[in-house]
């Protein structure tokens, strides 16, 4: 989760993508506290697969990556389905430049994006790009990755 949360990080205009971030959270109790364009990410089932050779245990970790958007039609001539669909090409492009996480994963991928959700008098659109995250770690340590 660190790995994705700094990947995000480094999505801004200044890196090469079409949008900056914000920011970017991991899910908070009391909501999340930044404004668009901004992400967090939601962990999901994470499900032992099969043993994998030497004492290894092969698991995958569903991830979504929420996506925030808020046009500001001062600053961005683009409509806001368009600015979402750039952020989501740029999390695609984004999270799939690694596909091994700095070896701590297998492999990712992308398993799918949700429809933009709009709520009639909200200025905010969403969307969930999600993806599976297959790892092997020891099985008497978790924290020691296969």
């Amino acid at each position: 989760m660190k790995n994705l949360h700094a990947a995000l990080e480094a999505i801004t205009v200044a890196n090469g993508y079409a949008n900056t971030l914000t920011a970017v959270e991991r899910t908070l109790q009391r909501g999340q506290s930044t404004q668009p364009p901004m992400a967090y990410l939601l962990e999901g089932d994470d499900d032992v697969i099969s043993e994998a050779p030497l004492g290894y245990l092969s698991r995958q970790l569903q991830v979504g990556i929420v996506l925030l958007v808020q046009q500001d039609e001062d600053l961005d001539a683009r409509s806001a389905s368009e600015v979402m669909n750039s952020l989501i090409a740029d999390v695609q492009k984004k999270i799939q430049e690694d596909e091994r996480r700095n070896d701590l994963a297998v492999l990712t991928e992308e398993t799918g994006a949700s429809p933009v959700q709009i709520e009639e008098g909200q200025p905010v659109l969403s969307c969930t790009v999600a993806y599976r995250i297959h790892y092997r770690h020891s099985r008497i340590d978790p924290a020691q990755v296969g």
